[in-house]
């Protein structure tokens, strides 16, 4: 409670929190209770919408705060609308808080989370709830994810740490190797998904695994073998951090056991305080995967870009090249580098290295062996997640070969930049 509190101070005071018709004045003493439907607000100026489900009773008293985020191109209506893709709601009934928040078109007109705009959204909406006096446990706020939602529940729970006690997240992998804070994590990922790789999924695991203090290759069978259930209760110190891995047949769905086995997951979990260190035994040190090599390119920047602000390496199959699909890439190297003043817009650039780490912990990677290399360069007024704009954000293919995992990735030849293509038509 102390940390929630902590963080409704920090934004009241500092003009964080966006003003609706009230004013700021009349925020600090309290604003009407919020009703179930759908609500807006204005961080920063910018109009957000969520929609809140509360119990029958209208009475969410000491009962979990649960955010559920869609995925690319959705909407809230995926969790609440009368023909929602998701049953999570129905699993859980009464049981909690539901609030649903719509993310933000891209400049395609695409809904995505990501970045920095986005992680603050969380916390001014948690604080924004708290001034309308919506009542909930504030130990136990949840976050539950699928696909690109997924993915930036994964990052709300590495960057939020000290604020959420749990994480849901479905299709999604962890592009932040930086993690506070501690968070129990239950991942669902299908063996056979077009869009989500197994070598993200099987990093994200990895990561979250040792970020929690626990051991790879130690773990038993949960919720009738559906998962994989890396906390042991001989170890009373770090018990209330446990992480699960449920692998599925069903593609890039949201399982259809999902709902069920996350609400069991989330319902069984001790009341502890949110905690702003890592779980004992753990920490970003012990997760993050030492720098594999060093990468050099230089690339032509094209006159009519916008200004380049990062960029990120990752890996494709070779066959990318010339049959580019909706999917995610294989093996992602450097999440986001900045590079702003280093790409000037009709300049070609210097010879730019990076240090990167092959983030492959599921046997993907075999050397030698020939890849696709990737280089998507996020500019103003596009992306600011992992999914670039199309039309507006850059990228770049080229063949490589990778001798060792130690070797250094040097391109020799200028690599020309093209508008991200519109491949995820939904």
């Amino acid at each position: 409670m102390l940390q929630h509190l902590r963080i409704l101070l920090v934004l009241v005071v500092f003009g964080l929190i966006g003003c609706n018709d009230n004013s700021v004045g009349s925020k600090v003493v309290g604003l009407e209770p919020l009703q179930p439907g759908l609500q807006t607000m204005t961080p920063g100026g910018k109009v957000r919408e969520y929609f809140l489900r509360l119990p029958s009773d209208g009475d969410g008293a000491d009962k979990p705060l649960i955010f559920a985020l869609h995925g690319y191109t959705g909407s809230y209506l995926n969790w609440v609308g009368g023909n929602r893709a998701y049953d999570l709601i129905d699993v859980v009934g009464d049981g909690a808080v539901i609030v649903v928040p719509q993310a933000l078109e891209d400049a395609s007109g695409n809904t995505i989370w990501g970045g920095q705009a986005d992680l603050d959204f969380f916390i001014n909406l948690i604080a924004e709830l708290d001034l309308h006096g919506l009542k909930y446990n504030p130990n136990k706020i949840f976050v539950a994810g699928h696909s690109n939602g997924g993915g930036f529940t994964h990052e709300l729970g590495c960057t939020h740490g000290g604020v959420f006690r749990a994480i849901v997240t479905a299709s999604g992998g962890l592009s932040n190797n930086d993690c506070v804070g501690s968070v129990a994590v239950i991942m669902f990922h299908g063996e056979n998904d077009p869009l989500t790789s197994g070598a993200i999924a099987d990093a994200s695991r990895r990561y979250w695994v040792l970020y929690n203090g626990w051991d790879l290759d130690a773990f038993v069978p949960a919720y009738e073998g559906l998962c994989e259930d890396y906390a042991f209760p001989d170890q009373p110190d770090n018990v209330a951090y446990p992480v699960l891995w449920c692998l599925h047949d069903q593609g890039h769905a949201f399982p259809d056991f999902g709902s069920a086995t996350a609400w069991n997951f989330l319902k069984g979990l001790p009341e502890v305080e949110p905690q702003s260190g890592a779980p004992p035994g753990g920490g970003a040190v012990r997760a993050t995967p030492p720098r594999d090599a060093l990468l050099t390119f230089q690339v032509d920047v094209p006159a009519a870009i916008n200004r380049p602000l990062s960029v990120s390496a990752s890996l494709r199959q070779v066959s990318f090249i010339d049959n580019p699909t909706c999917s995610a890439p294989d093996i992602i190297m450097t999440p986001g580098l900045a590079v702003d003043g280093l790409l000037i817009p009709g300049q070609l650039s210097e010879r730019i290295t990076f240090p990167f780490t092959y983030n492959d912990w599921s046997g993907v990677l075999t050397y030698p062996s020939d890849w696709a290399l990737s280089l998507t360069i996020y500019v103003e007024g596009g992306s600011t997640g992992v999914i670039p704009t199309p039309g507006v954000d850059y990228n770049t293919f080229t063949p490589v070969t990778l001798v060792s995992r130690n070797t250094d990735l040097i391109i020799d030849q200028v690599l020309s930049l093209e508008p991200v293509a519109d491949l995820c038509v939904f």
